[in-house]
């Protein structure tokens, strides 16, 4: 196969007719099928032309002065316009293009046009071709056009990662990413691209291409019955050519995982990156690079997202059937994210299929959901929706401890999503998303927790006639909580929220040897950080309520991608954020020295859009790669990020009843100051990549609790938390196999995380002002996966992870004072709780890969915690009789877990 470019010179070379096209007729024929019946022997063949326009309702586009030199039309009686003008034109410098049925070309090119007809002749031979037009006629100018694409699945529409696009008979081609997108950017004119990737049917696209604009390409599996088959898995991602730091995630693997109870969790998928950990058993939360779980934002659709969990972290509150593409980023942050210090993790939502209707649903140990998508109309207007309910009670009243059982206990949740696509034009698509997620949970004889996500947004992609792609986002987001006191005496309520208004416009243009990225945003934020009311007459419980905070975050940002050499790339960025504390607020003023609640020297208030307090600062953002050669690669980066949110909690983990405290007065923002540096090598094959990333970062005013503080309804709360310096630093391992009948990853990090606060007085202070291990310092972690294709159908995966205990702080002795006994702790995280290791197996069964089977099962029986290994979540003490605290050990799943999850596709 070859390729011939049709290619716009200014003025000279090829020269196009650029007439104003005007509009084309919506039901004309085919005109090169028109066919000729004599009467236009001995005409002029611009007379032809036009007797052509007026019988097939078309229009051939031409200049008189190029068809002077022709003689009379012969008579061609019997023939088609496509016969005749292949052998009028065949000594000529003159060709046609057909952009429409019923709209065609006469333009002048002998060595492109001429050559790209004949590279057509070629794949018609050999594959597949689809046709694609994007604008309406030769552009006035010779600038680039920019092609952004997706290649995908014919069936599920899901991406496919990997797969190649080239531009035939040239050196260029690119990659899809791990969402199956491409983006290329060439002169107006006619190509001929072809697609390949493993197992799937290759396919051509004859493309004209006169402005900017997308390409959705669907390949076919093929079904060809060998003697011996090895099934591999899908192609991997190039990582020679992503950015440091970056991970695009896999739906398909993640599905075939094994998982806790069978449910498959996006947040668990995280959780075994290369320098990411949790907590504990069960964790939905996330620590990246010794960071807190606060310092990780979450998007979805845009929107902030501040609790992703149901049932205190079992699961994850996203429906990975709804969910379409995710990237989490570590290092080399850009420069359109901000506003936390660790790491982002951007997940989008599937879009719904424009060509026919389809879904999938599935059942299993605790939950159970449902997905269907399609078109409203064809090729125009998509819906997609998914519900996910759980019915575990079974699973909570079956536990039994040495408190009672919890047969009276319950715990429930469900998610939705609704999305709409709507392709206005050719040049843009508006998406509306809506999300929402609740959980309840109680215990017998204590209080119901509830809490809830809620969020809508709109989305308006646009691409403009300069190919600058643009982006533009409206959306709202609500979390908060409810704990529920049944007691007679203690009867009450306490409620917490935050609102969270999001708008922003990202703009993309790429130019030779550049990629820009810029544009702004801002999120305004409405914080009810307390209120507790009495909810019977009998109820002691005094009405209280914490006055509102209101926040305004703005950004603009910045960042080129240039190709300084052939080898070497260059992504610099700049985020230059202003973050405002406004009232109506009352903020307090001490004393000198510590702040207690007793030392309120002032009160002042800031009247309604006031500003009581504002930060600003620059935000640097760099990446560069230098390749090697084409197989191995290195990269450096260097972000700095301010975090104007803080997570404000006493536990490890994230639950529901935490707070979110906006910088004030009191609390300054955080600024995390990151270096990483990385090595990449694959082989030629691609079918094993290593890495192996190093990073330092330093952060400050990271936030934590003095010893006994008192968290919640607490309207003096700068009172009860410090700020200082937190270090960690560490390298991150990574080798992964890509083909063959066993696929696997083996990824090591060693990594550390300090924090030292220091103050004037002790009580401004922790561990002495010295420098002590933070909550999340892990230094050993290792995660191992597989998966070993039985044959095309049947596949066993598994999944062993370790990692170092993580700091606590115990009582070292006890003594008594007036018949008192007080414990004497040791220093802040001076000793930790035993190491966490676990292995997990499951066996998945898929359908049948028939192509036109309407129906396919997939069944996953799974076992966690195969050895039943009774992993510490968390270490407490009691007092004896005798006054000495004892030690005890609290285990989330102290036993192997079998389960069995059914999911079903229809289309």
């Amino acid at each position: 196969m070859e390729y011939f470019p049709l290619r716009l010179k200014k003025w000279s070379g090829l020269t196009l007719l650029l007439f104003l096209i005007g509009i084309l007729p919506t039901e004309a024929q085919e005109i090169l099928d028109y066919t000729f019946d004599g009467s236009e022997h001995g005409k002029p063949v611009n007379q032809v032309f036009r007797s052509i326009e007026t019988q097939t309702q078309g229009k051939i586009y031409f200049l008189d002065a190029w068809l002077k030199d022709f003689p009379v039309m012969e008579n061609q009686q019997g023939k088609t316009l496509s016969q005749v003008l292949d052998k009028l034109f065949a000594d000529s410098d003159l060709s046609f293009i057909s952009m429409y049925p019923s709209s065609l070309v006469i333009v002048k090119d002998p060595e492109g046009v001429i050559a790209y007809k004949e590279a057509l002749q070629v794949v018609r031979e050999d594959m597949k071709i689809e046709k694609f037009v994007l604008g309406d006629g030769p552009p006035r100018s010779n600038a680039p056009v920019t092609i952004t694409g997706r290649v995908v699945d014919g069936k599920s529409g899901e991406g496919l990662p990997g797969a190649t696009v080239e531009l035939v008979n040239t050196q260029r081609n690119v990659t899809t990413d791990a969402t199956g997108k491409f983006s290329l950017t060439i002169q107006p004119g006619a190509y001929v691209l072809q697609y390949r990737f493993p197992k799937y049917e290759d396919k051509a696209v004859d493309l004209i291409a006169w402005k900017s604009g997308e390409i959705v390409v669907s390949l076919e599996l093929t079904y060809i019955q060998l003697q011996e088959v090895v099934i591999e898995d899908k192609a991997a991602v190039d990582l020679t050519t992503s950015r440091i730091g970056q991970t695009d995630l896999s739906m398909t693997a993640l599905k075939r995982a094994p998982a806790l109870l069978g449910e498959v969790d996006i947040i668990k998928q995280v959780q075994v990156l290369p320098g990411v950990t949790t907590v504990g058993e069960a964790a939905s939360g996330f620590n990246v690079r010794g960071g807190s779980v606060d310092q990780n934002l979450i998007l979805y659709d845009g929107i902030p997202v501040y609790n992703s969990s149901h049932i205190f972290g079992f699961l994850s509150s996203f429906n990975p059937e709804a969910i379409g593409d995710v990237s989490f980023m570590r290092g080399g942050i850009p420069a359109r994210y901000g506003g936390r210090a660790s790491s982002v993790l951007d997940i989008k939502s599937k879009e719904g299929s424009y060509k026919k209707w389809n879904g999938n649903a599935g059942i299993g140990m605790i939950t159970s959901n449902i997905m269907v998508n399609g078109p409203l109309k064809k090729d125009k207007t998509s819906l997609l929706a998914s519900v996910r309910s759980t019915y575990s009670n079974w699973l909570v009243r079956s536990v039994r401890t040495d408190y009672g059982d919890l047969q009276k206990s319950s715990v429930y949740f469900y998610d939705g999503t609704v999305n709409l696509f709507h392709n206005i034009d050719n040049d843009t698509k508006l998406s509306v998303t809506n999300y929402f997620s609740k959980d309840a949970f109680r215990l017998i004889g204590d209080s119901t927790f509830q809490w809830s996500n809620f969020q809508t947004s709109a989305k308006l992609n646009r691409s403009f006639a300069n190919g600058t792609e643009g982006e533009f986002v409206f959306g709202v987001g609500n979390y908060g909580y409810r704990v529920i006191n049944d007691n007679v005496r203690t009867a009450s309520e306490h409620r917490y929220s935050i609102t969270t208004t999001v708008l922003r416009a990202g703009f993309n243009k790429e130019k030779i040897a550049h990629l820009l990225n810029f544009g702004a945003e801002a999120l305004h934020y409405r914080f009810q950080p307390g209120q507790l009311e009495p909810t019977s007459a009998e109820s002691n419980v005094k009405s209280f309520a914490m006055q509102k905070q209101f926040s305004l975050e703005l950004a603009v940002y910045g960042s080129d991608e240039l190709k300084l050499t052939e080898t070497l790339t260059m992504e610099a960025g700049l985020r230059i954020p202003l973050f405002l504390s406004f009232g109506p607020s009352t903020q307090y003023r001490y004393a000198p020295g510590p702040l207690t609640p007793e030392g309120v020297a002032d009160t002042v208030r800031y009247n309604s859009g006031q500003i009581a307090k504002a930060y600003s600062g620059l935000e640097p953002r760099l990446s560069l790669r230098l390749a090697l050669n084409q197989t191995s690669s290195l990269k450096l980066g260097f972000n700095r990020i301010f975090q104007y949110l803080h997570l404000v909690t006493n536990t490890t983990a994230v639950t529901p009843v935490d707070i979110w405290q906006p910088s004030n007065y009191y609390f300054k923002p955080q600024r995390a100051d990151q270096l990483s540096f990385g090595y990449v090598k694959e082989s030629k094959d691609k079918a094993v990549s290593a890495s192996l990333e190093a990073f330092y970062k330093i952060n400050t005013n990271v936030v934590d609790f003095k010893d006994g503080a008192q968290l919640t309804l607490n309207d003096h709360l700068e009172t009860e938390l410090l700020q200082g310096k937190g270090e960690s630093y560490g390298i991150e391992t990574f080798i992964t196999k890509n083909s063959g009948r066993l696929t696997g990853s083996l990824n090591y990090t060693y990594s550390r995380a300090f924090r030292e606060i220091s103050g004037p007085s002790s009580s401004e202070q922790i561990n002495q002002g010295k420098r002590y291990p933070s909550n999340f310092d892990q230094p050993h972690i290792a995660n191992i996966s597989w998966k070993y294709n039985l044959s095309r159908r049947y596949f066993f995966t598994g999944y062993f992870t370790y990692h170092t205990g993580r700091p606590v702080t115990i009582p070292q002795s006890a003594f008594a004072v007036e018949n008192l006994y007080v414990a004497y702790f040791s220093g802040r995280n001076q000793y930790r709780i035993p190491d966490y290791h676990r292995l997990d197996v499951a066996f998945v069964v898929e359908g049948s890969h028939r192509k036109n089977k309407h129906v396919q099962g997939h069944w996953v029986f799974s076992l966690y915690n195969v050895y039943g290994r009774r992993n510490p979540y968390a270490v407490f003490f009691k007092t004896t009789t005798q006054g000495v605290p004892k030690p005890y050990q609290l285990s989330i799943v102290g036993t192997v877990l079998p389960s069995i999850s059914y999911n079903v596709k229809f289309q």
